[in-house]
């Protein structure tokens, strides 16, 4: 789905200029909702008929995101539907061709407020459509009150990752890295981490999606980052939907997958993949998306053995995972979320392992097995 992104001024114009109505969510029952460990947004039902020139707000109080799904779609050649942020700041514009099966996810809005309008050029199709549900956010009370094992899970003792942005000026080159790692928001719901391998082509666990229709609802995000390394408020990342997987493998827990937008992430770096195993105790970091939250790095660790220091090692190079001595170990800190992220070899600044388990020592499956099959995909 190749979103086009258009001028902030121009989009905030053609929205301000036509009337809008505002989608209430359902009425706040008594029991509070309960919500998975793996979830990061909840999907909820609507049913709007748009009118072309007139702008629909689908809007829910205290979302971080807002999410459209459309469906009964009808699009001539130079007709189009606009989602934006009612400020103008975000805007994504679809066509016919990124409709698949008489519908499309669209980009995630951030905030609690999205507009739609579509848009009619009267090129002999009478342009129609309906927003048939839309994923909200979870905001920052939603999200602590999910399952333990969303938050907890891996966290090795104290919890020694910290906001990526922390690393900018005391370690460039890990920061740096990190600018290639996307957090996934999958099927409007769920969430992963994936990383660049090589200009279009993106690595995640292969227990997060397994096929090129999941890969297309599945929208990944360069650049959701903490501003300040104390926290708080968030950069807008770069947003860009999946398209189609390339490989994938059970044993060793990987999908490789494109993106639809490839100009949209050219300006951000490939991690180079190591064909090398690791050895004990070689230092690593892992830029990763715990949680579902904003960028971290996980590269210190306090939990590792005496007389080792304080770095993230690897503690056990041969370790089971969902095969015999796939995977090697550590006590780097991660979390639910962190799934599918990079770990860097310290030395070489190749990517060593691919995150998957967590429980302390937590677990990556090994590089240098997954090389061989994805290799021809990376040329």
């Amino acid at each position: 789905m190749q979103a086009r992104r258009t001028l902030a001024r121009a989009a905030a114009t053609a929205l301000t200029a036509a009337a809008a109505v505002v989608w209430a969510p359902h009425a706040a029952t008594a029991e509070p909702p309960q919500y998975r460990a793996d979830q990061i947004a909840q999907r909820e039902p609507a049913d709007i008929t748009l009118a072309a020139g007139r702008a629909q707000t689908v809007a829910h109080a205290g979302a971080a995101f807002i999410k459209v799904r459309v469906d009964q779609v009808e699009l001539g050649p130079q007709d189009a539907i606009t989602v934006a942020g009612p400020d103008g700041t975000e805007s994504y514009e679809y066509g016919a061709a990124d409709v698949e099966d008489g519908g499309l996810w669209a980009l995630s809005v951030e905030g609690d407020a999205a507009e739609v309008l579509l848009h009619d050029a009267e090129d002999g199709t009478a342009a129609s459509a309906r927003v048939a549900e839309y994923s909200r956010g979870l905001n920052e009370t939603e999200l602590a009150s999910r399952p333990g094992e969303a938050r907890a899970e891996s966290v090795c003792g104290r919890d020694d990752s910290r906001n990526a942005v922390c690393y900018k000026e005391t370690d460039p080159v890990a920061y740096g890295a990190s600018r290639s790692v996307a957090r996934l928001i999958i099927g409007g719901e769920s969430y992963c981490t994936g990383w660049i391998a090589a200009e279009d082509r993106l690595l995640t666990n292969q227990h997060c999606f397994t096929s090129s229709a999941q890969a297309r609802v599945t929208e990944v995000q360069f650049g959701y980052e903490c501003i300040r390394c104390a926290g708080g408020a968030t950069r807008i990342p770069v947003k860009v939907s999946g398209a189609e997987v390339l490989a994938t493998d059970w044993e060793l827990d990987f999908t490789l997958f494109t993106v639809a937008d490839p100009a949209w992430i050219a300006h951000l770096p490939a991690l180079e993949v190591s064909p090398a195993p690791v050895g004990l105790h070689d230092k690593i970091y892992i830029p990763e998306h715990p949680g579902g939250g904003p960028l971290r790095i996980a590269s210190a660790s306090s939990s590792e053995p005496a007389g080792l220091g304080a770095n993230c090692l690897v503690g056990d190079a041969r370790s089971g995972g969902r095969g015999q001595d796939t995977d090697f170990a550590y006590l780097c800190d991660t979390e639910g979320g962190a799934s599918g992220s990079p770990v860097i070899s310290r030395s070489t600044g190749r990517v060593v392992g691919l995150h998957h388990f967590g429980g302390c020592p937590n677990q990556a499956v090994r590089m240098d097995l997954i090389y061989p099959l994805i290799a021809p995909y990376l040329i």
